[in-house]
């Protein structure tokens, strides 16, 4: 498992004496393995992007990088977020000082007691998304993939506004699988990806959008991770399950400690619980006598990764992008619900490149995970490699490149324009799906 090469990133490659240094990837005119930041030569006007899909910190948190790239390179620019009802867009979006429309969401599909209520719901929602879209003038659509995505990406074929689908899993979500055929490309974090789609010629290897405070944060942790250094006096394990926590690690951190404890004696524990079992896990770290801290939930989480030695966690796409970009060793114990089991390929992929180890939730034996995680901190050189490991899948310019995408789409077409038989809004077709 660790004879993958330590192979160091371009973008951390050092330069000659005189030579000065590239600039950083949001800078005008950053360049990496054919990214560019700069604003796209063919355009030069300000734009209008809607942005659409959430339900997740995977599928919001690329959204919101986007939007900072977006935003960051032209202070005209106007981004119009679109999600779904209970989604974590409801709350985070506006925190962000984004605009943000909320639509019904297809997720469950049509069937059920409540069709006809269901459809008549997803109808309205869809002429909804298409007034806002087409009053907004939007020039291009970016969807993040989950249910909420769905009715913006159906929209942007509908009035031929350009349309860029992300896919941050190695096994294409339904949304995206369905609907790829009615956007211009699709944007991946994993090649392999391609396997699981028809569209071959519009898939691109962009990566997972970062936002920009991570990507600064990272290429400092990445340049102290890709050296041999000794043993950390407190080493830091941190433990999270994405967004959103997950309470099986939170008790299993908990039953892993007097075994990691024996091996690791200063062992410190960083623990991102999740706001509904924080309490909970709090009170449970204290009962067991665990050095740490218990983090209900943060945005900032490139503060915890500069501060971690390796990482416990599930493979979620987000996480494993910031695992990357950090050159950060993880264990991953995928979640074994997810759909079409797309954490386990997610982590696939980590553990043939030699930077993690894999652990199914379902024959977990935790004296092995114990001493993985010793094995981990206590071995300089084999952290070294799995660092290294990591940072050649690491893509920090991913938010560039997608803008540049988008930039580069829309200026191909003109500004979409109301037909004349648009119909006029109604404070039904406005708040569809609310009920």
């Amino acid at each position: 498992m660790f004879e993958a090469s330590a192979h160091v990133p371009d973008f951390l490659q050092p330069v000659e004496t005189g030579t000065a240094m590239p600039p950083f990837p949001f800078a005008r005119g950053a360049r990496e393995s054919g990214f560019s930041t700069g604003r796209s030569a063919a355009r030069r006007n300000a734009m209008r992007l809607v942005i659409a899909g959430g339900g997740t910190g995977g599928h919001l948190f690329p959204g919101l990088a986007i939007a900072e790239e977006f935003l960051a390179r032209d202070p005209q620019n106007q981004v119009l977020f679109m999600g779904a009802f209970g989604g974590l867009e409801e709350r985070l979006v506006p925190l962000h000082g984004h605009r943000l429309e909320l639509l019904p969401s297809l997720k469950g599909g049509l069937l059920g007691l409540q069709v006809a209520r269901k459809t008549m719901h997803l109808c309205q929602g869809y002429l909804q998304a298409r007034r806002l879209i087409l009053e907004f003038g939007a020039q291009a659509v970016v969807g993040l993939g989950g249910y909420a995505s769905a009715l913006p990406v159906l929209v942007a074929w509908g009035v031929e506004v350009p349309c860029l689908m992300l896919e941050q899993n190695v096994i294409p979500g339904k949304v995206t699988r369905k609907l790829s055929a009615f956007a211009d490309e699709v944007g991946v974090q994993f090649l392999q990806s391609g396997r699981h789609l028809s569209c071959s010629r519009k898939i691109k290897h962009v990566g997972n959008p970062l936002r920009r405070n991570v990507v600064e944060a990272s290429l400092k942790a990445t340049r102290r991770n890709l050296e041999t250094r000794p043993i950390p006096e407190e080493p830091v394990l941190l433990v999270l399950g994405g967004s959103q926590g997950a309470r099986f690690l939170n008790e299993l951190t908990v039953q892993l400690w007097p075994k990691v404890r024996k091996m690791v004696p200063n062992l410190r524990v960083l623990l991102v619980a999740g706001r509904d079992d924080g309490t909970r896990a709090s009170e449970a770290f204290a009962a067991a006598g665990i050095r740490g801290k218990v983090i209900p939930f943060t945005e900032a989480m490139e503060d915890l990764y500069l501060q971690a030695d390796v990482v416990l966690a599930r493979a979620g796409a987000t996480t494993l992008a910031e695992l990357a970009a950090f050159a950060l060793p993880s264990i991953l114990i995928p979640y074994p619900h997810a759909a079409d089991d797309h954490q386990t390929a997610n982590a696939r992929v980590f553990q043939e490149a030699g930077a993690a180890w894999t652990f199914p939730q379902s024959k977990l034996d935790q004296e092995r995970l114990a001493r993985r995680i010793a094995d981990t901190v206590l071995q300089p050189e084999r952290r070294r490699r799995m660092a290294a490991a990591a940072a050649s899948l690491a893509r920090p310019y991913a938010a560039a490149e997608v803008v540049d995408r988008l930039e580069r789409l829309a200026s191909v077409r003109a500004p979409a324009t109301p037909p004349r038989a648009t119909p006029p809004a109604t404070p039904d077709a406005v708040h569809a799906g609310a009920a």
